[in-house]
């Protein structure tokens, strides 16, 4: 065998190298996993990022805009005023402002900021990006017969049809769209075209009263509740016996509460349980419009026509009345074993000097089915001490009428024509008023009460208060408690130590004792 030179055996070694390096190539070849690919639907087509502007104009160079789509076809008319205002040197300056109405709105209040912001929208239209241009196919995105057209006309003179279609399935933040005089189908933001698929009850203001305004007050001065459940209709009042004694910084205001109770019981308004029974006719705003008219077929349909609940109110100085009929049931589907549930979610509404019928939310309606003694302070009556001429109080030991003569800058206070010590006396008063619920009961009582407290008010707060007294009586419990009735109607219970220590207190007065406040 003949001998291999060196440059022959280094042929052959890189020989071999080449062949194993060919054959680790087709192995990693032959076991490549295929590239994924993209499936594509035959009916879709490349997205372009080809965005146009379809209008620049402003708002108020839109002269009118008319909305056709399922729920019908309405019309937004630009009107004008001019506003005058004055600046801090006392130059004043007028300006022009716009703003948009609608005859089939009928008599009903626009919602400005909502009107103008989709006049805003289409004034100023921008396309996304290019779905497909020239569809032949304008079905499928809802555009051959457009799910909604609006149609403007600007004050130069030119106009604009735009055509919106169905929400992109893939994207629903998107919805298709072309103008009336093209087959190139757009995407659009749904959040910017959305208006165009409202009815025009989604136009309607559903505020309907002010809210409260601390720089310039304005306080509900009274509320009648009347409803189909109630024996006797449930009226308040502000007090402002309360306001007035506050502006004087020398006298002590004994409560909270802003409303007192005068009917069927007179007690004050707790300031938190009770605080939606009355300012939620501050500010008071509906859910949606029902219907833009009182048509008796509406009126039936919602039990408006036989209110099961009707507030009459005074705020802001006008006289109001809110009427509540059926209530608005959301139902949701059997599944299984699970029933069909309802759930009242609202009532309908109407407003005595508005047109329209409304549905309010269940939460914003608290006098449809409030409970009166669930509403009540714990503290019944808390009348400030000037403001009564005689205080009665009744125990065991017998009846003490106390005399309150004068103001906090000048008084007496006395027992018989006996001048009683002030700091002494009005310790007694702020315990008097102290007689806290703790324990809500209503059975009527038949037995003699085993104390009372009798507010005979002055003159002057009589007429304020509309009222010239005030009883309170306690009754004995088998549990070691009193039972509270406030002007006959029982509410609560107290500790029995609260009448003991009232009989205790009015004995340490006369007797120039210590008086003890708490029980």
């Amino acid at each position: 065998m003949a001998k291999l030179t060196k440059s022959t055996k280094t042929v052959i070694i890189a020989a071999a190298v080449l062949l194993v390096l060919g054959a680790v190539l087709m192995v990693l070849l032959l076991t490549k996993p295929e590239e994924p690919v993209e499936s594509v639907p035959e009916d879709s087509h490349e997205e372009v990022s080809t965005a146009i502007t379809v209008t620049d104009k402003e708002p108020e160079n839109v002269l009118s805009m008319t909305v056709k789509n399922a729920t019908g076809e309405y019309t937004f008319e630009r009107n004008e005023r001019v506003v005058s205002s004055e600046d801090s040197e006392g130059n004043v300056s007028s300006t022009t402002e716009y703003y948009f109405t609608s005859p089939q709105m009928l008599t009903l209040t626009p919602n400005s900021t909502t009107i103008s912001a989709f006049v805003r929208s289409m004034a100023g239209l921008t396309t996304k990006q290019l779905a497909e241009e020239n569809a032949q196919d304008l079905d499928k995105y809802g555009l051959e017969n457009p799910v909604s057209t609006v149609s403007l006309k600007f004050d130069d003179g030119t106009s604009a049809e735009l055509c919106f279609g169905i929400q992109n399935p893939a994207n629903t933040s998107q919805a298709y769209f072309r103008t009336a005089d093209s087959r190139d189908v757009h995407l659009v933001s749904y959040y910017t075209a959305g208006s165009a698929f409202y009815d025009i009850r989604d136009y309607v203001s559903l505020v309907m009263t002010e809210a409260y305004d601390s720089e310039n007050r304005k306080e509900l001065d009274y509320m009648i509740v009347e409803r189909k459940d109630l024996d006797e209709p449930v009226e308040a009042r502000y007090m402002y016996d309360l306001e007035e004694l506050a502006e004087n910084e020398d006298n002590i205001i004994t409560t909270f509460n802003t409303h007192r109770i005068v009917s069927p019981i007179v007690t004050e308004l707790d300031s938190t349980k009770g605080q939606t029974f009355c300012y939620g006719l501050y500010g008071l705003s509906m859910s949606y419009c029902y219907a833009l008219e009182k048509t008796d077929e509406v009126l039936s349909s919602t039990g408006l026509d036989d209110p099961f609940c009707v507030v009459t109110f005074k705020y802001g100085g006008k006289r109001r009345v809110l009427s509540l009929g059926d209530k608005v049931l959301e139902t949701t589907e059997a599944e299984g074993d699970t029933p069909a549930l309802s759930t009242v979610t609202g009532y309908y509404a109407m407003m005595d000097d508005n047109d329209g019928v409304y549905v309010i939310a269940k939460d914003s309606a608290p006098w449809y089915s409030f409970l009166t003694q669930n509403i009540i302070a714990r503290r019944p009556l808390s009348p400030y001490i000037y403001t009564v001429d005689t205080l009665t109080i009744t125990t065991a030991d017998g009846e003490f009428v106390f005399d309150i003569d004068g103001t906090a800058d000048s008084h007496t206070f006395s027992l018989d024509g006996a001048e009683l010590d002030d700091d002494k006396f009005r310790e007694l008063y702020q315990y008097v008023i102290a007689a806290v619920g703790e324990e809500l009961f209503f059975e009527e009582q038949t037995a003699e009460p085993i104390a009372s407290v009798r507010f005979r008010y002055t003159d002057e707060y009589a007429k304020v208060g509309g009222r010239e007294e005030d009883v309170i009586e306690f009754y004995k419990s088998d549990d070691r408690k009193s039972i509270v009735s406030v002007n006959g109607t029982v509410l609560f219970k107290v500790r029995e130590l609260y009448t003991d220590r009232l009989r205790e207190n009015v004995t340490a007065l006369i007797d120039g004792g210590e008086i003890k406040i708490d029980w």
